[in-house]
């Protein structure tokens, strides 16, 4: 009981120093600050609030204590019961979030007056040598509220250690000291927040840079986090430091320079600020360590995997009986010994460095990180880290945060369709019938055939005799399939059944007419509600565009037999079933072809032109008297790439710069809309609500109605495959040309899958 009571007078006897300090608080400093000329008038309020913020309401509540405490040890010489008097103190702790949370700015801006203020700075130094203040300090008074709070759990704690089974305090105390480390826990939880925010508060402040930088910047925002920051060197050796900042959506590097007139540090950007999402990263020294960032995909199972394993490895044959290049899991057969990624099973997550026999080569060589901003107007550098170890914070904590911005953003996933090809087949087209389950992709060395999601169906089907397919399309409507192929980039039309053909012998040699010669690409549509195969050859030295339309010559009925297809005619005389019922030529080179409901539109160098199927008559798409769209003549250098129909009316132009709307009379819609895209893409896809762009490197998704950026996929080397098919989203991708090759579905999470 003696110890219990000396535990319960160290408590008492505390709080009513506590109590005194914080009137010292109040009486020495805000007083005479409130009152006195120390801090000019227009400023002074804002800065008490800000220094001391509700010091006063936490005054309050242990002023009331205070007073129950005393109360209590006038009651007896021996005080019997604590956890009663601390109830009522417990129930009203939100005055501690509040003033605790805002410590970082108290000091912050208590600093930041005294650089500028001299009276300040005299006041200060004269009240600190006042007999009641000890010479601690205004510091450490304002730092007495969370101190203290930390410090009842451990003083409880040690009176409920001496308190009797029976007490009623058994049941009080612990109940007082789980209220407080909530509140604890709280305050932690908001400190950091507000330490984060003063972080971003000192570097907005130190920051210099253009209105356009800060605004994409937004260091202000409430959610904007600071995850890391240090210095790396220009260069090995004794390279100019370079402050590295790491955001939670950028990574900001700015060099340091100090302000003549202040002798304060200014930050200057070294280079544009990266966003995460358009960020790659890798160890020069280590092949391993350069990874595309995936989007969420699956397995061949349909299983869910992370967003850099390896696609399923396996073999894609050839020849019957010869095995090309041989994939296994994770693999990458053209670096011989690679390391594995870090992350990676069986990575050791060091990565391989340069041999160095010295301290001074060490030096010199440093340990190098290599930072890639991809797009038009991307760049490369190399940073170097005093140490292996900070290089690899650096490296896993820009991998995580783009982690998380994968999931926070993630709305198509990756779903691989079809073994890996080594390098030696160069992938170039695919497309896919029977609702998706059957996959036919163009090769350079021939077509391929298999199941989607069936890794170890796929066959070369060696009885079509092509050496390289640039493009194919299949119209199920017709049970056809068009192809561009052969060096000659001939234009064949093959019947499905022909793909399916069960038996060796129908299938040797198999070889049909071109329909044309030189072929730059082709697209099946409708015109006055009938099939149509339009062919365009493009010619870069006449600068000229000829296009043909074919219609089917049907001779008898189709069946829709997933099993067996019937041809639209023999073998030989094949081409005889298309004719050529139109022909139209356009004085500059063609890139793309879309139809509309009597027209066709085509993408040329001149812009997106009109072309009336009728008379076959040309006009511009975009109304030349719109002044809106002067923007585009000002540009010679873009290019249209693809046209989509959306609601209302309206259509969604996508140049390889930018898209925008117009109308059905070729005006400017939606004039404050506009996406102006970070890579340069070379093809689109178009799934309400968003559109895709392919960049060579990797692919952006736009939400249509806001023009905001989605999610960003970098793939390392990437290519539509059927850029031409609403509803397949094909592509392939590899992380270098000397990498293997794969073949993924890009699907919305929320579609449902073919396989």
């Amino acid at each position: 009981e003696l110890d219990r009571q000396e535990r319960m007078y160290e408590l008492f006897y505390g709080e009513k120093d506590y109590v005194r300090d914080l009137c010292i608080l109040r009486d020495l400093y805000m007083k005479p600050l409130h009152n006195a000329e120390i801090v000019v008038l227009d400023r002074r309020k804002n800065f008490i609030t800000k220094v001391f913020k509700n010091a006063l309401a936490v005054l309050a509540e242990n002023m009331e204590l205070h007073r129950a405490m005393e109360r209590r040890q006038k009651e007896s010489f021996i005080c019997y019961q604590i956890g009663d008097v601390l109830m009522p103190f417990v129930q009203n702790l939100e005055a501690y979030l509040e003033y605790c949370a805002n410590q970082p700015y108290s000091m912050h801006f208590l600093e930041a007056e005294k650089r500028i203020n001299a009276r300040l700075v005299d006041f200060l130094e004269k009240t600190d040598r006042r007999p009641e203040c000890r010479k601690l300090g205004v510091q450490h008074f304002l730092t007495r509220p969370p101190t203290r709070l930390a410090r009842y759990p451990l003083l409880l704690r040690a009176v409920l250690k001496y308190t009797p089974e029976d007490h009623p305090d058994r049941e009080a105390i612990p109940f007082v000291i789980e209220r407080i480390e909530g509140m604890l826990n709280r305050i932690n939880v908001e400190t950091g927040k507000a330490q984060n925010r003063l972080r971003l508060f000192k570097v907005d402040e130190k920051l210099v840079c253009s209105v356009s930088d800060r605004n994409d910047l937004r260091l202000t925002d409430d959610q904007r986090k600071l995850i890391r920051d240090s210095q790396l060197r220009k260069r090995g050796g004794e390279g100019s430091n370079i402050q590295v900042l790491l955001l939670d959506h950028m990574l900001l590097m700015c060099k340091i320079k100090t302000d003549s007139q202040t002798g304060e540090d200014k930050y200057t950007l070294y280079k544009r600020p990266i966003p995460l999402q358009m960020l790659t990263m890798c160890i020069p020294d280590d092949p391993g360590s350069m990874r595309p960032r995936m989007a969420a995909r699956r397995d061949s199972t349909g299983q869910a995997s992370a967003s850099f394993a390896a696609s399923p490895g396996g073999t894609i044959r050839t020849q019957p009986g010869n095995l090309a290049s041989p994939a296994t899991p994770g693999s990458a057969p053209s670096i011989a010994s690679a390391p594995a990624a870090p992350g990676a099973p069986g990575a050791t997550n060091r990565p391989t460095i340069v041999s160095i026999e010295n301290e001074t080569q060490k030096d010199k060589y440093a340990y190098p990180l290599q930072i890639t901003f991809l797009g038009r107007n991307g760049f490369t550098t190399t940073l170097y880290a005093n140490k292996m170890a900070d290089r690899k914070q650096w490296y896993q904590s820009i991998e995580q945060q783009q982690q998380e911005l994968m999931e926070q953003h993630c709305k198509f996933e990756l779903v691989p369709v079809a073994r890996q090809f080594p390098p030696g087949i160069r992938v170039n087209t695919a497309d896919v019938y029977d609702q998706g389950r059957c996959v036919v992709i163009g090769t350079d060395h021939g077509l391929y055939l298999g199941v989607a999601g069936k890794p170890t169906s796929y066959q070369l089907l060696s009885h079509l005799k092509h050496d390289r397919v640039f493009q194919i399309e299949i119209h199920e409507g017709l049970n056809v399939l068009a192809m561009i192929a052969d060096k000659d980039r001939n234009l064949y039309v093959y019947p499905l059944d022909h793909l399916m053909t069960a038996t060796t012998s129908s299938r040797h040699g198999l070889r049909v007419k071109p329909l044309h010669t030189h072929v730059s690409f082709f697209r099946f549509g409708q015109f006055q509600d009938q099939d149509i195969l339009c062919s365009v050859r493009s010619t870069t030295l006449s600068n000229q565009t000829i296009i043909q339309v074919y219609k089917p010559v049907i001779a008898q009925p189709k069946s829709r037999t997933l099993g067996r297809f019937l041809s639209l005619g023999g073998e030989s005389g094949l081409a005889d079933s298309w004719k050529c019922i139109k022909e139209c030529y356009i004085a500059a080179e063609s890139t793309s072809l879309h139809f509309l409901r009597s027209r066709l539109c085509v993408g040329c160098t001149r812009g997106f032109e009109i072309v009336d199927l009728a008379t076959m008559n040309t006009q511009s798409l975009l109304d030349p008297a719109d002044t809106s769209l002067g923007f585009i003549n000002k540009r010679d250098t873009t290019h249209p790439v693809a046209l989509f129909r959306v609601h209302d009316g309206q259509f969604l132009l996508c140049y390889d710069v930018f898209a925008f709307y117009v109308n059905r009379n070729g005006q400017r819609a939606r004039s404050n809309w506009m996406i102006h895209w970070v890579g340069t893409p070379t093809s689109f896809k178009y799934e309400y609500p968003y559109i895709l762009a392919f960049d060579s490197q990797f692919i952006e998704i736009y939400h249509v109605e806001t023009g905001s950026v989605v999610q960003v996929i970098i793939t390392g080397n990437c290519a539509s495959l059927s850029p031409n098919k609403m509803h397949v989203n094909l592509a392939v991708t590899s992380q270098s040309p000397t990498h293997p090759q794969e073949i993924l579905r890009i699907q919305h999470l929320l579609a449902k899958d073919p396989i």
